[in-house]
Order: C-alpha cells, then sequence, then structure tokens
C-alpha cells in the first residue's frame, strides 16, 4: 500500500489538481499534511502570552492582542529604533531553518505559511514592498526546498482585513478589504507581486488568497463582493502565473460553502476548496456538504486550518485522506503559558516557547493599564523573548505526532476503523444505529462498552454551550461488534521498523477472529469465557513499509474491538 501522504512525494514540478484530486510534479497523488506557522509575520495575542481581541464590528484594537498592537506596544515600550530592529529578528526567530527541518524530520510535507500584508507591503502611500521580508521569504523557501516541504503562501492578514477579527490585523474589526477601494487594489497588487517573485517556484505548492473571510453575520451583504475579489484577483495573477495552485476559503471561518458556486479559476481549473474545522467529531458527516460541493465542481479540498485532541485528530484526518483530503493544523509554534483563556488551540503546538521573566508586567501594562516598565527593563524582557522563539529552546510535545500522521507508537480505538466504501474499508449489517447516533452510515454495530458513559440528550441535538450534560467523545465510549463475515481495517503509515499489532478484544461466544494484511494472516480463536472481560491479543508484526490497512474479519462468532495498538505505546 503506498503512502500518498509522504513526504516522498514531494518532487520537482508543480502541484495541480485532476479532479478531485491534487498531483505532484510527476503526476502522482499527494495529500498535503503539515502545519500552520502562525504568529510567524502575524502574531495572535492570546498564542503569544497577550490579550484576547475585541469582538465586534467597530471595536478598535487593544494593546497585544494583534500583530498592529503589538507593535505599538513594542514600540511603546521600548522606543522606534528598538521596534524597527524587532520585527526582521522575530521573523527570523520564529521561523527558521530548524522548524522547516523538524517538520520535515517528523513526516509532514508541507508548511502553510501565514502572512500578514503589512510585513510585505509599507502601509505608505504608493506601493513600496519590504525587500526584506521578501528576503526573508526566500530563506524560507529555500529551507523547504532543501528539506522537501511544500509551502502554501497564506494570506492570512490583508490590507484593510477581511475577517472581522484580530486575526486580519485590521484596526477595528471591520472587513475594510471589501469596502475600500485602495485596499481592495493592494491587496491584488500584492498577490500580483507574490506571482512575479514565485511564479516559477515548485517548492511552493499554492497561493492562499484570503484567510477566514467575512466571519461575523453582520457582514455577510458583502459575500458577492468577496466572490468579485476571488474572481478579480486569479483573474491578475493568472496574467502573470498560471502554474500555481489556489485555495479559496468560504465565510464564518472558512466553514460555509455557498460562495462555492462557479470554476473561479476557468482557464486553469486549477484551485480548490479550502475548509477549516476545530474541535472535531471524528466522522465523516463533519465535510459531508463540502464534499458534495467538491463533487459538484470537481475540485479537491483541503483543510487548511484545525484540530483537535489526539483521538480525535487520528481517526478523522485519516478519514480525510481517504477522501484525498490533505491538513494544515493550527499552529506550530505558540507561548508555552498564556495570560487569560486557555485556548483548544494551544492544545496541539508542537513547538512552544517560554515566555520571559518579567513578561507578566507587560502584560498587565497592555491589558488593564498597569505600571509601566522602564526602556532598558522592557528591552531585556523583548531580547530575552526573541531568544526563546528559537525551535532548539521549545517545548516538544512529539507524541502528538503520531497521532497526526498514523504513525506506529500509538493506540486506536475501536470505532476509529477506516473510513472509505462499504465493503471494502469496513462492512457492517447493523440497521439499529447507536446510543451516539455516531458513523450511521456504515452500517458497523457500535456498542457502548462496559462501564461506558452515555450521552445526554440535550448535547446529541447539539446544545453544547446551553447543555448541563457533559460533551462525551463518542470514539471514545463506543466498540464495534462484529459477527460472522463482518470486517474494519485500520490504516497505519511510516512503519519504519517492525511494528507489532495488539488488538484489545472481547469475544461475546466463542469466535475465530482473522487478522491480514498483505500477504500476513493470522486465525485467532477466542473463548467466551476468556472473553467476558476485554484481553489483548498479539496478532501480528508489520515490516517496514510505507502504509498498511490491517484487517479484522469474523470468520465465526461474535466479538468487540476495544482498540488496536500499533507498536510499542509512547508516553
Amino acid at each position: 500500500m503506498s503512502n500518498k501522504c509522504s513526504r516522498s512525494r514531494v518532487t520537482e514540478g508543480f502541484v495541480h489538481t485532476d479532479g478531485t484530486r491534487m498531483l505532484n510534479g510527476k503526476g502522482e497523488q499527494i495529500v498535503l499534511r503539515g502545519w500552520g506557522a502562525g504568529n510567524w509575520t502575524n502574531p495572535e495575542g492570546f498564542m503569544v502570552g497577550g490579550t484576547q481581541p475585541f469582538g465586534g464590528a467597530y471595536n478598535q484594537a487593544k494593546l497585544l492582542d494583534r500583530a498592529r498592537s503589538m507593535e505599538w506596544l513594542v514600540q511603546d515600550l521600548c522606543g522606534t529604533e528598538y521596534n524597527k530592529r524587532f520585527w526582521p529578528q522575530w521573523y527570523r526567530k520564529h521561523l527558521g531553518e530548524a522548524d522547516i527541518q523538524a517538520m520535515a524530520d517528523l513526516g509532514y510535507n508541507s508548511v502553510r505559511l501565514v502572512l500578514n500584508a503589512a510585513a510585505f507591503l509599507y502601509e505608505e502611500p504608493g506601493i513600496t514592498f519590504n525587500e526584506d521580508s521578501f528576503a526573508m521569504l526566500d530563506d524560507v523557501l529555500d529551507w523547504c526546498e532543501k528539506y522537501q516541504v511544500y509551502a502554501i503562501l497564506d494570506m492570512h492578514a490583508a490590507p484593510g482585513g477581511q475577517s472581522c477579527g484580530g486575526c486580519d490585523n485590521a484596526r477595528d474589526n471591520v472587513p475594510h478589504l471589501f469596502l475600500d477601494e485602495e485596499s481592495w487594489e493592494r491587496a491584488i497588487r500584492l498577490w500580483e507581486e507574490f506571482a512575479r517573485r514565485y511564479q516559477d517556484r515548485w517548492i511552493v505548492a499554492g497561493y492562499d488568497l484570503l484567510n477566514e473571510p467575512l466571519n461575523a453575520k453582520e457582514w455577510f451583504h458583502l459575500t458577492p463582493k468577496l466572490q468579485e475579489f476571488y474572481e478579480e484577483c486569479i483573474r491578475r495573477i493568472r496574467a502573470i502565473d498560471r502554474n500555481h495552485m489556489l485555495t479559496l476559503e468560504g465565510t464564518l471561518w472558512a466553514t460555509q460553502v455557498s460562495v462555492f458556486d462557479r470554476d473561479y479559476d476557468p482557464e486553469c481549473h486549477n484551485w480548490c476548496i479550502h475548509i477549516h474545522n476545530y474541535g472535531y467529531t471524528p466522522e465523516i458527516r463533519e465535510v459531508q456538504a463540502m464534499l458534495e460541493r467538491s463533487r459538484e465542481l470537481n475540485v479537491p479540498i483541503w483543510m487548511g486550518e484545525g484540530g483537535s485532541n489526539n483521538t480525535a485528530n487520528t481517526i478523522f484526518l485519516e478519514m480525510l485522506a481517504q477522501e484525498g483530503i490533505g491538513f494544515a493544523l493550527w499552529c506550530w509554534k505558540t507561548a508555552e503559558k498564556t495570560n487569560g483563556e486557555a485556548s483548544d488551540t494551544r492544545d496541539c503546538a508542537p513547538a512552544e516557547y517560554q515566555l520571559p521573566e518579567g513578561w507578566q508586567q507587560v502584560f498587565e501594562y497592555a491589558d488593564h493599564g498597569g505600571p509601566k516598565p522602564g526602556y532598558e527593563k522592557s528591552q531585556r524582557i523583548f531580547d530575552e523573548l526573541l531568544e526563546n522563539l528559537d525551535y532548539k529552546k521549545c517545548r516538544h510535545p512529539e507524541v502528538r505526532h503520531q497521532y497526526v500522521l498514523r504513525q506506529p507508537g500509538i493506540t486506536i480505538p475501536g470505532a476509529g476503523y477506516d473510513h472509505g466504501k462499504a465493503g471494502e474499508a469496513f462492512l457492517g449489517h447493523w440497521e439499529g444505529g447507536n446510543a451516539f447516533e455516531y458513523r450511521l452510515g456504515d452500517r458497523v454495530k457500535l456498542v457502548v462498552k462496559p462501564g461506558g458513559k452515555r450521552q445526554g440528550p440535550q448535547e446529541m441535538k447539539g446544545f453544547v454551550n446551553s447543555s448541563p450534560f457533559e460533551k462525551i467523545p463518542a470514539e471514545e465510549e463506543l466498540w464495534p461488534e462484529l459477527s460472522t463475515g463482518e470486517f474494519v481495517h485500520y490504516t497505519i503509515r511510516d512503519v519504519k521498523e517492525d511494528c507489532p499489532v495488539t488488538l484489545q478484544v472481547r469475544a461475546l461466544c466463542d469466535s475465530v477472529l482473522i487478522v491480514s494484511v498483505g500477504g500476513q494472516e493470522r486465525r485467532l480463536e477466542l473463548s467466551k469465557a476468556s472473553g467476558q472481560e476485554t484481553g489483548k491479543v498479539e496478532a501480528l508484526t508489520l515490516p517496514q513499509g510505507e502504509a498498511y490497512a490491517v484487517r479484522v474479519e469474523v470468520e465465526k462468532g461474535t466479538i468487540q474491538i476495544a482498540s488496536v495498538e500499533f507498536g510499542a505505546k509512547r508516553d
């Protein structure tokens, strides 16, 4: 079984679409899997030890909640000359060669490069580009090529702002990009410049034209302007660059597909639907509307932002891979400790840096008018912050990567069996549903495990915030119950050394289980007596290989699968 998610598929030649698939320069299918380099040229306060952004239209940026207000703060605390020196250092420290090498070494094949327009196009009259920022970006692309990691250029913060929130670096949470002629033109001119400079760079997998446009309902009436922007921007990019794939996002945090009602790239038909998804329930209906629109328009899907816990990630991201959908999780590097509420975003950051001594005083000054540190003290604090950004000084919770990439060293819940065609990836004959209404379309019987929790009725209806019931993850409470002739598969990727496969199962009667992959097969006889409680059964050992789909089939009887363990479990 070949691994379409592998970094070995990063090859010379442009990534391009072919129907609902993405292909590399050799014409092989590739599923882009990586991280978003958030906070790099576009720091967001709540992830860098700062403040939460104000919500609501017209609210002004406050100190340390977004890139421009962080710049105001550095200048206020450290002085004008220090501020000028600080940002080029921040860019280079925050995303260095060690970061790109680490992504490659861990097995990722792509990175979403988060761009702030203000870092590349001076906010001054006329069109003047920041050549130092472009030189810095050139270095990053050189490292991507050196370590075989595709780069996606992401306009996260467009001139004027497009998202109605702090992530777009606007001054007042208003989408001025669609209201001001000058902001509109400057955004397209900047994309034309990226196209001119990088039209021949194959390591750039695509251009992400706008991050999360129009997130607030009061601005949904501007959706036709968003469609108009996409059409004009693509037309002008294509006058320069016909090589690169384009990724387009819908409204409301890139979750809505109504904007995708046409072929936005009629000349080249080289674009994809770009979606975001956080805290997902790991089942394919999470993206069903996107899949339908993808098939209608004959274009791929890419989940360019999202993330959840280890268990949900390892199930859902593999489901997406079966549909040819890749991802860039959010986000690669954040502060190890933040002020204010904890964020789900931080739960999956692979690199976390320590905030410097004295940072609390900076935060209190920015957030609620605490005493101002002196210039010298402030400069020492920000100097230490720069030093701490180095990847080699960060904390690296590597165990998360095995779950994200489906590599050995993980345990997959029984209910996390492969998604795919019925009769190929799984086979069940159950019509009765289950307590969580989880994966109903598969017809695989899923039962609440012995002593397991059950979902509250309001939670089942989706009232998460108002429900008094605990949110219970179905994938952790349900076991597949298979009878004679039924089977499921579990995929593992990037097997670099012998990998034992261990099942935790329960037999409801004397049963025979067949575990197979490739040319290997093992027949296991399980007795009812030994199956009153779940027990571990060593099934087989996988040799080195790109990817395997391990088949678990009931030849006779009835069994329940609690989990499948691949390799030694890592703490």
